[in-house]
C-alpha cells in the first residue's frame, strides 16, 4: 500500500491517502505496474506503455492521485498530445475521473478551473502568441497546413527565375515536393537555411578528393552525391523564397511556430520560469512521436542544468518506442529513450522509467504474434537505455481473464485470388455474427495502391466500405483516371498516365499496340526506333495479358525516370500522329483521345474544381455511374465526391491556384500516405479500409493484413539518404544525429556501407509498423499474401511477418487456404492465350448501357420530330454533359421568365418549389408560403441583419471553444468581423460568451460541431447544419441548437429535421436521438414535447400549398 501526505484539494472534496482509496474511488482494479506509475513521486518519469496497455487510463488516474493527495490543483496540470481528438478524449477522461473520484466537485472546478490539455502544436501557438514579441515575432499570422503548403510552394517554384542546373531536369511537381520536404526538415531540426552552404562546401571538397575505383573511374555514388549537394543548394534558395512568401502573406505552419517556441524555451529563461510556476505537473502523451524541435522546446521549458532552471520539474512522458512509426515526418524515435537523461531528477540522476506490459485489448495469441514481430526491436542496441535497464521493452501479455484471440493465415497464387478471398471472409464474418457490425472490421494495407482492388471487391458484394484518407481514394480506378487526365493536361510527357488510360477499359488498347506506340514515339523523335526493344527479341509474355500496363509501365518509368523533361519522348505525340501501323479502330480511338485532351487543355485555366468536373464529364464517369447498380453507384459516387471535395479544399490562401501544385499535393498523398490532413474514420456503419500508418490509435474486432510479401511489406525503400536525395536534410545536421546512421567518409565503399545501414534502419521502422498493425486487433487477426501480380517476372515469397502469422495460425490449425509452391511462370502469362482482347464488358452492365442508349436515342428522335431539338451542325466541339446542363438551365430560366411575364399579365403568379431547400427555408415555407414565394420569385440581395451577424460570430466562437485542442485559448478578441458590431453589440457579445462559458455546455465535449447533412424528403433535398451533437451512450445521441436571443423562435420542425437527418447518418433509430434547443442567455434547455418522424415530415412537405 502506498501512502502520501496530503492537503485538502478543495472544500468538501475527497482525500486520497492510499492506493486502496484510489482503486475504490475510480472503481478500477489497477495492476501493480499501473499503480507504481500512477503513484510515483512528484518528479520526472517516463512510462513505456506497450500497445493496448491503458496509458490514457493511467494518465487520468495519475492526475486524480496528485489532486486527491493535495499535491497539485487541477488547473496546475498541463497535458500535451498530438491530435485534437486525442486532446479532447484525454481532457474528458481526466475531468470524468476527477469527478468520479470526488477529489473535486463541480463547484471546485467552477471556482478554481480545470486542467489544460491541448495539442503540442496548439501549445506552441499559445507560447508564440503570448511571448513571441520577446524575439520580435508577431503572432497575427494565419495558420496553414496540408494542401495550402503545396499551393504556396508551387507558386514559388513556378515563379523561380533560376538558372537551376540541377532542378531544371525535374518536373515542377517534383521540385515542389522537395522544397517542402527540405523546409520541413530544417524547421523540425532547428537548422537555419544558411547552415547548408558551409556544409555543402565541406562535403563537396571531400567528395571531389574521394578515391576512384579499380578501373580508375569515379564511383557512380560519388557523382550522384556531388549532384545532390548542388541540387540541395538550389532547393535552399527556393526554401528561402518560400519562407519569404509566407512572411509576406502573413501565414505560418505548425513547424514554423514550433521552431520559434523552441527558441523561446532556450533563449528566454523568463518564459520557462513562468510556465513552470503556472504548471506544477506536465504530462506528455505519445512522446515517441515528438520531433527534435518539440523535444528541445519541452526540455528547455520544463528541465534544465540545475534546480533553479527547472531540473527535476515533475514531467511525465508516456509512449512506446515500438510504436514510433512517424519518422518520415520528423519524429525522433530516440527521444523517449533519452528522456531519462534529458529530464533528470533534482539531484541530477536520470529520471525513473516505468513499464506497462499488460495489454487489455487483444487476445494472447495475437500478442504472441506482436511479441515475435518486435523481437528485432528488443534486440536493437539503439533502443536500449544507457544504464542497461530494459523497463518497458519486455513482452506484452494479456490479463488472465482475457480470451485467447484467434490468428488466421492464408496464401494464394495471385493477388486477385487474395483480394477475392478477403472480400468473401468479410461477408462471412458478418453473416456468421463473428461481428455484429460492419464497422468492427478493418483492412489495413501497407500501400495506398492496394486499396482500390479491395474496395472494388467489397462494393461488388454490397459491403458498405469506407476508405479512410485521400491517399486511398487516389487508388480507385475512376479517381485514378481523373488524376491521370489532369497530369496529361499539365504535362504532355506524363507517359505513365497515358499508358494507364490507354490500357484501361475505356480505350482497350492492346499490349502489342502500346508497344508499337512507343516505337512510333521514338521514331517521331528521330531517335532509336525501338524504345522497348526489338519485337523479335521481346516475347509476348513480357507484357501483361491482364491489361498490358504493368511491365510496360515499369519499363517506361525506368527509361525516363532521370531524364530532363525536355528530353523525354512524349507518347502523346504518337497518339496524335500514329502512322499507318495501327488498325482503323485503334487510330479512331487515338484520334478521339487526342481531341479530348486538346479540348481539356483549352480549359486548363479554369478554376481547379471546374476543370476537375469537366474532366469527369469528358471521361463519361457521370454516365458510367448511372449505368452502375444502385449500391455500387452510391458507393462510387460518394468516393468520387470525396475526391472533388479534396480538390475544393485545396485551400486558396493566395488567390493563385495552379494545376501543377494540386498534382504535387495529390502525388505526395498517394505515394507517401503522409496524412497531410490526418484522416479519422467516421462512425458510419461500414468496413474501414486504410493504411497501417493511419490505423495507429484505433482498434477493431477483426483486422485483415493483406499483401504480406517480401518487397511489399516490409518495404525496403529508403527515402532519407541525404547523400543522393537533395530534398533530405544531411544526417549530421539533424537534431537526433547521435541516434541515426552517419556517413563515415566521402568514398564509394563508405556510401555503400551507409546505404546498407539505412536499409537496416528502414527494416526496423517496418518492424515497428508491423507491431502497430497486429495490435489493432481485439479478437481476430488475419494475415494473407500471394506470389504473383501481373507485372511480376519472379514470384514473391511470404515476408517474415506473414511467416510469423502462419506459424501462430498453424498452431491453431487456422492456416488455409495454402498456395502451392510458386513456379517460374507467372499464372497471368500462362493464361494469356485464353484472354480475349479487347476485354469483354460485363454482360449486365452492357445490357444496362444499351437500354440507356435506346432511351436516349428515342428521346432524341421525339425531340427532332416535334422540332424542339436541332443537333449542332458542323460543330468541332460538341457540347459536353455539363455544358448541356448549363444551356438547359439557361433555357429553363428563359421559359420561367416568359411564363412569369404572361402569368403576371393575367394577375396570377405560380412559383415552382425548388428541388433543394435548406431546413430554414422549409420552416419559412410552412410558416408563410406567400412571403416565401415572393422571395423565390423576386430574390433580392439583403445585407445580413445585426442579429444574424451577431449569431454568426457567436456560433464561430462556440465552435472554436469546443473544438478540443485549444479550447482554453479562445478569446472573443480573436474572432474576425468585429467591425460589424458596434460598442453596445461588443459588450453584449462578451456577456453572451461569458454566460455560455459559465453555463451547462461551457466545458462540454461534443462529437461534432456545425455538422452538415443532406436529407431527402418527398423527392426534395433538405440541407442544413447541426450546431452540436453529443454522444450520450452506445448508439444514442443528443442534438443541441444554440439560441442566442431571448424570445427567439423554437420551431420543433427544425429539431425534427435534424433528428431524422442525424439518425440516418448514424444508422440508428430516431428514438435514440434526443434534440433540444439551448437558450444561452437564460442557460435553459427547451425540449419540445414531441418531434415529427420521417413520415410526418414528408406529409408536411406534401401538404405545402402550391406557391
Amino acid at each position: 500500500m502506498t501512502e502520501q501526505s496530503t492537503k485538502p484539494s478543495s472544500t468538501g472534496a475527497r482525500r486520497l491517502t492510499s492506493t486502496d482509496d484510489l482503486i475504490d474511488a475510480l472503481g478500477i482494479q489497477f495492476s501493480l505496474q499501473q499503480l507504481t506509475a500512477i503513484t510515483a513521486p512528484l518528479e520526472p518519469g517516463v512510462i513505456i506503455a506497450g500497445a493496448g496497455s491503458g496509458k490514457t487510463t493511467v494518465m487520468a488516474a495519475r492526475v486524480v492521485w496528485l489532486v486527491g493527495t493535495g499535491a497539485v490543483r487541477p488547473e496546475e496540470v498541463l497535458g500535451l498530445t498530438f491530435t485534437r481528438k486525442a486532446a479532447a478524449e484525454l481532457s474528458a477522461r481526466v475531468r470524468s475521473a476527477l469527478l468520479k473520484a470526488e477529489v473535486i466537485d463541480e463547484q471546485g472546478v467552477d471556482e478554481a478551473g480545470e486542467q489544460l490539455i491541448m495539442t503540442y502544436d496548439a501549445f506552441a501557438a499559445r507560447l508564440v502568441a503570448e511571448q513571441g514579441l520577446r524575439l520580435g515575432v508577431e503572432s497575427e499570422s494565419s495558420m496553414i497546413s496540408g494542401a495550402a503548403r503545396f499551393r504556396l510552394a508551387s507558386r514559388v517554384v513556378e515563379a523561380a527565375a533560376g538558372p537551376f542546373e540541377q532542378l531544371s531536369r525535374l518536373r515542377p511537381q517534383t521540385v515542389t515536393e522537395r522544397v517542402l520536404g527540405l523546409d520541413a526538415d530544417l524547421q523540425q531540426h532547428l537548422v537555419p537555411t544558411a547552415a547548408l552552404d558551409p556544409h555543402a562546401r565541406r562535403w563537396r571538397l571531400a567528395f571531389q578528393a574521394a578515391p576512384v575505383n579499380n578501373r580508375g573511374n569515379v564511383y557512380a555514388d560519388v557523382k550522384r552525391a556531388l549532384a545532390a549537394i548542388d541540387e540541395r543548394l538550389e532547393l535552399a534558395s527556393l526554401v528561402e523564397d518560400y519562407q519569404a512568401l509566407k512572411q509576406r502573406l502573413e501565414v505560418v505552419e505548425f513547424a514554423d511556430q514550433m521552431a520559434v517556441a523552441a527558441r523561446l524555451a532556450t533563449e528566454v529563461p523568463e518564459v520557462s520560469s513562468a510556465l513552470r510556476e503556472e504548471f506544477k505537473v506536465v504530462l506528455l502523451d505519445e512522446y515517441q512521436d515528438t520531433s527534435a524541435a518539440q523535444a528541445i522546446m519541452l526540455a528547455g521549458l520544463f528541465s534544465g542544468p540545475e534546480e533553479k532552471s527547472g531540473r527535476g520539474h515533475p514531467v511525465t512522458a508516456v509512449g512506446d518506442p515500438f510504436q514510433a512509426i512517424y519518422g518520415w515526418r520528423g519524429a525522433a524515435a530516440s527521444n523517449i529513450l533519452e528522456f531519462a537523461s534529458s529530464f533528470p531528477r533534482v539531484d541530477g540522476r536520470d529520471s525513473r522509467r516505468f513499464a506497462l506490459t499488460v495489454n487489455r485489448r487483444s487476445g494472447q495469441t495475437i500478442l504472441d504474434v506482436a511479441n515475435t514481430l518486435s523481437e528485432s526491436l528488443r534486440a536493437d542496441d539503439s533502443l536500449q537505455p544507457a544504464d542497461g535497464t530494459a523497463e518497458g521493452l519486455g513482452l506484452l501479455h494479456a490479463p488472465p481473464e482475457a480470451g485467447p484471440g484467434e490468428v488466421r493465415a492464408a496464401t494464394f497464387q495471385t493477388w486477385g485470388e487474395e483480394v477475392n478471398w478477403i472480400a468473401d471472409q468479410v461477408v462471412a464474418a458478418r453473416q456468421s455474427q463473428t461481428v455484429d457490425r460492419w464497422s468492427e472490421i478493418a483492412i489495413l494495407t501497407r500501400r495506398n495502391a492496394d486499396i482500390g482492388p479491395l474496395y472494388a471487391e467489397l462494393v461488388g458484394r454490397d459491403v458498405p466500405t469506407e476508405i479512410v484518407g485521400l491517399g486511398g481514394l487516389l487508388s480507385l480506378p475512376e479517381v485514378s483516371d481523373v488524376v491521370s487526365t489532369l497530369r496529361l493536361i499539365d504535362d504532355v510527357t506524363a507517359n505513365p498516365d497515358l499508358i494507364r488510360l490507354l490500357g484501361g477499359p475505356r480505350w482497350n488498347i492492346s499490349p502489342r499496340d502500346l508497344a508499337q506506340l512507343g516505337r512510333r514515339a521514338r521514331e517521331l523523335a528521330q531517335q532509336d526506333p525501338l524504345p522497348f526493344g526489338d519485337p523479335d527479341e521481346q516475347p509476348d509474355d513480357d507484357v501483361d495479358a491482364d491489361g498490358g500496363v504493368g511491365g510496360l509501365l515499369g519499363a517506361l518509368e525506368q527509361a525516363v525516370g532521370d531524364l530532363d523533361p525536355t528530353e523525354v519522348i512524349s507518347l502523346l505525340d504518337a497518339v496524335e500522329d500514329p502512322g499507318e501501323e495501327f488498325g482503323e479502330e485503334t487510330r479512331r480511338r487515338f484520334a478521339q483521345l487526342a481531341a479530348e485532351l486538346g479540348y481539356l487543355r483549352r480549359h486548363a485555366d479554369e478554376p481547379l474544381l471546374d476543370l476537375c468536373r469537366r474532366v469527369i464529364a469528358v471521361l463519361g464517369l457521370d454516365v458510367e455511374l448511372l449505368a452502375t447498380p444502385d449500391f455500387g453507384r452510391t458507393q462510387r459516387r460518394d468516393q468520387l465526391g470525396a475526391f472533388t471535395d479534396a480538390v475544393a479544399d485545396y485551400a486558396d490562401v493566395d488567390g493563385q491556384a495552379s494545376l501543377s501544385g494540386l498534382l504535387s499535393y495529390l502525388r505526395a498523398e498517394s505515394e507517401y500516405g503522409t496524412g497531410l490532413e490526418q484522416a479519422v474514420p467516421t462512425d458510419r456503419e461500414s468496413v474501414k479500409l486504410l493504411t497501417m500508418h493511419k490505423a495507429k490509435g484505433l482498434e477493431w474486432d477483426v483486422v485483415f493484413l493483406p499483401a504480406l510479401m517480401k518487397g511489399t511489406f516490409p518495404s525496403d525503400r529508403v527515402s532519407d539518404n541525404w547523400v543522393i536525395s537533395a530534398g533530405v536534410l544531411p544526417a549530421d545536421l539533424r537534431g537526433d544525429a547521435g541516434s541515426i546512421p552517419q556517413l563515415s567518409e566521402a568514398a564509394g565503399p563508405a556510401i555503400a556501407d551507409y546505404k546498407q545501414r539505412l536499409k537496416d534502419q528502414q527494416l526496423r521502422a517496418e518492424d515497428r509498423l508491423a507491431y502497430v498493425a497486429a495490435t489493432r486487433s481485439r479478437r481476430v487477426l488475419i494475415g494473407t499474401g500471394h506470389n504473383w501480380r501481373p507485372e511480376l517476372v519472379k514470384a514473391r515469397q511470404p515476408s517474415s511477418y506473414l511467416q510469423t502469422i502462419i506459424a501462430e495460425a498453424g498452431r491453431q490449425d487456422r492456416f488455409a487456404p495454402q498456395a502451392p509452391p510458386a513456379g517460374d511462370v507467372n499464372p497471368h502469362d500462362a493464361q494469356a492465350p485464353a484472354v480475349p482482347w479487347p476485354r469483354p464488358l460485363d454482360p449486365e452492365a452492357l445490357d444496362r448501357r444499351r437500354h440507356a442508349a435506346e432511351l436516349v436515342r428515342a428521346a432524341q428522335q421525339r425531340r427532332a420530330a416535334d422540332g424542339s431539338y436541332e443537333p449542332p451542325a458542323g460543330s468541332e466541339e460538341p457540347l459536353l454533359l455539363d455544358d448541356e446542363e448549363t444551356v438547359a438551365v439557361w433555357d429553363a430560366d428563359i421559359r420561367r421568365l416568359l411564363e412569369e411575364s404572361l402569368a403576371s399579365r393575367r394577375g396570377a403568379g405560380l412559383v415552382a418549389l425548388p428541388e433543394s431547400l435548406t431546413a430554414t427555408e422549409l420552416m419559412k415555407l410552412r410558416a408563410d408560403g406567400e412571403a416565401f414565394a415572393t422571395d423565390l420569385a423576386r430574390p433580392m440581395p439583403r445585407r445580413p441583419s445585426r442579429r444574424q451577424r451577431f449569431g454568426t460570430r457567436f456560433h464561430q466562437w462556440i465552435e472554436r471553444r469546443l473544438a478540443g485542442a485549444a479550447a482554453q485559448l479562445v478569446d472573443p478578441d480573436e474572432l474576425t468581423d468585429r467591425a460589424d458590431l458596434g460598442i453596445g453589440d461588443e459588450a453584449e457579445f462578451r456577456e453572451l460568451c461569458e454566460r455560455f462559458a459559465d453555463g451547462q455546455f461551457g466545458n462540454s465535449q461534443p462529437m461534432a460541431l456545425e455538422a452538415p447533412f443532406t436529407l431527402v424528403l418527398g423527392g426534395r433535398v433538405i440541407r442544413g447544419r447541426i450546431d452540436a451533437v453529443y454522444r450520450t451512450g452506445t448508439g444514442s445521441y443528443q442534438i443541441v441548437d444554440w439560441k442566442t436571443a431571448r424570445g427567439e423562435s423554437h420551431d420543433p420542425l427544425q429539431l425534427a429535421i435534424y433528428r431524422v437527418a442525424w439518425a440516418e447518418l448514424s444508422d440508428v433509430d430516431p428514438e435514440q436521438v434526443d434534440a433540444i434547443f439551448y437558450s444561452v442567455p437564460d442557460d435553459t434547455i427547451i425540449r419540445p414535447s414531441r418531434l415529427a418522424d420521417r413520415a410526418e415530415l414528408e406529409r408536411i412537405l406534401a401538404d405545402v400549398p402550391q406557391l
